[in-house]
Formats: C-alpha cells, sequence, structure tokens
C-alpha cells in the first residue's frame, strides 16, 4: 500500500468515526421502516449466535443491531452524515419480538427516526458497512457496539485490544 493510499485511507476513516460522533437537533428527513431500505411494519428483532460476538440483537434479514454509547435514553446522538451510516431501525409499527427476545424489553421511540426500535431502552441501529446477514463490521468503532440479548452492549475490547488491526 502507498503512503499516498495510506494517507486517503485514514482521512477517510477519520471523517466516518467525526460523522459518527457528531451531534445536533435535528432528524433525517427520511426514515425507514422495517429494515434498511424496507418497508415492513412491524419490524422484527431476534437473537442470533455470531462466532466472534456471541448472542446479539439482528434484525428481521439477520443484520447485527447496535447501540450508540453518546445517546441520552431516547434522544439520538447520531444525526446528519452519521445518520447516513449509522440509520435508525425502524419499526413501522410495532416491532415484534423474534427468537431469543424478551418483548418486555422491546419498544419503540421517536429517535433517529420515527418509531425506531428500542431495546432495554437503547436506540437500535443497522451500519451501512454490514452488507450481509451477520456482519460485524461496525465492531470496533469508537462508541458503537452490538446489543446482546440481555440488552446490554458486547464489548469484547476491555483487555485493551484494538478491533483496527494498526
Amino acid at each position: 500500500m502507498t503512503k499516498w493510499t495510506l494517507g486517503l485511507a485514514v482521512a477517510a476513516l477519520g471523517m466516518v468515526l467525526t460523522a459518527c460522533g457528531s451531534s445536533g437537533s435535528g432528524h433525517p428527513a427520511a426514515s425507514q421502516s422495517g429494515q434498511v431500505g424496507g418497508g415492513q411494519s412491524g419490524a422484527a428483532v431476534s437473537v442470533a449466535q455470531n462466532p466472534s460476538q456471541g448472542a446479539i440483537l439482528v434484525d428481521s434479514a439477520g443484520h447485527t443491531l447496535y447501540l450508540f454509547e453518546d445517546d441520552h435514553g431516547t434522544t439520538s446522538a447520531c444525526t446528519g452524515a452519521c445518520a447516513q451510516i449509522w440509520p435508525g431501525y425502524s419499526a413501522g409499527a410495532t416491532p415484534s419480538a423474534g427468537s431469543g427476545v424478551d418483548a418486555g424489553k422491546l419498544a419503540s421511540a421517536a429517535g433517529q427516526v420515527p418509531a425506531q426500535v428500542t431495546y432495554n431502552g437503547h436506540l437500535l441501529y443497522t451500519y451501512s458497512g454490514d452488507k450481509a446477514p451477520g456482519d460485524v463490521n461496525g465492531v470496533g468503532i469508537p462508541h458503537w457496539y452490538p446489543v446482546s440479548s440481555s440488552g446490554d452492549k458486547v464489548d469484547h475490547d476491555d483487555a485493551g485490544a484494538s478491533n483496527y488491526g494498526y
């Protein structure tokens, strides 16, 4: 990898991390219903076993659901450019509990998007970098975590290990 290519990659990562940590009071104009790109009402949330993260929440298409530590209750701290990278997972009407999900912890709120799904009080998001069911490419991005079946963040980097590979 040339120094020029490496410099571009580092700059791009910096812009993504900056966007993901942005805050503001505005909400994106477009809302999503069901799942990213979907139009279903009553978004399903299930638990899936991931080889590296364990039992985590996934949407109806099997994509990983994340929480953002910078959120304050059901007020999203992910707006603007961040919302393009980390879209809120919207229920459309009422979220449904799939396999392994405690229905008592499942709700929706007016977060980043209308009727954004919450679990154990955390707004849920998908990550645009996850292209296939089971992807966890958002792991290692500061303040973003997959959500466990208990509703807590899944954080395997407590030992100081970095998921960036550098």
